[in-house]
């Protein structure tokens, strides 16, 4: 599929989503281009100033953090139809917090944050588009804090597997355990107690 091809399937998928006028449509597809991604490259670094938001086409990417003493947590995964971004370089312009890398080959159609804030600015269509993106990352990240706070990490885990069940079976235990905040012989156990099958690896 060629880079025409990937952007007119992203536009009819996104227009199901957003009510956008073929000029407002067409604004954007102006200054934006298809990125491909390969495994392991990174989106951003943790202060460097995210002054790019990419709509996922296909793969997986991942947010994380790295702590003071190096240790990785994982704060999101995205595929196709999530965005990734930082809002804090997107707002005010401030350096971000996490990182974002490809834990797959992935495709993304990609835009400067300076062109899709005129765009909220300017037209009617982007301005909803726009609101209703930061009202989900939002209310994922609501729903994140409130999982981890309430949520033993058996119950995250069985939550895991219904939501992201696909992402379960591929992803490697580390990923999967510094996501539930736990550690990978936490997972194991976790796994073995609910006689989950799954090929425990340590990675280092």
């Amino acid at each position: 599929m060629n880079n025409q091809q990937i952007l007119m399937q992203f536009e009819q998928r996104f227009r199901n989503v957003f009510s956008l006028t073929d000029e407002e449509w067409q604004a954007f597809a102006n200054q934006s281009v298809v990125r491909i991604v390969a495994k392991g490259d990174a989106l951003f670094n943790a202060g460097d100033v995210a002054d790019k938001v990419r709509f996922v086409c296909s793969g997986t990417l991942c947010n994380f953090y790295l702590t003071p003493d190096g240790n990785r947590r994982n704060k999101s995964f995205l595929q196709a139809g999530e965005v990734s971004a930082c809002l804090s370089s997107f707002a005010r312009g401030l350096p971000a917090r996490f990182s974002c890398e490809a834990l797959t080959d992935a495709v993304c159609v990609e835009v400067s944050a300076k062109a899709l804030k005129a765009l909220s600015e300017s037209t009617v269509g982007w301005q909803n588009a726009f609101l209703q993106m930061v009202t989900v990352l939002a209310l994922k990240k609501e729903a994140r804090e409130a999982d981890l706070l309430l949520l033993s990490s058996t119950e995250l885990y069985t939550q895991f597997l219904e939501t992201h069940s696909a992402l379960a079976q591929s992803l490697a235990n580390y990923h999967i355990a510094s996501y539930l905040g736990i550690t990978e012989v936490s997972l194991s156990r976790i796994r073995a107690k609910l006689g989950v099958q799954h090929t425990y690896t340590r990675t280092t």
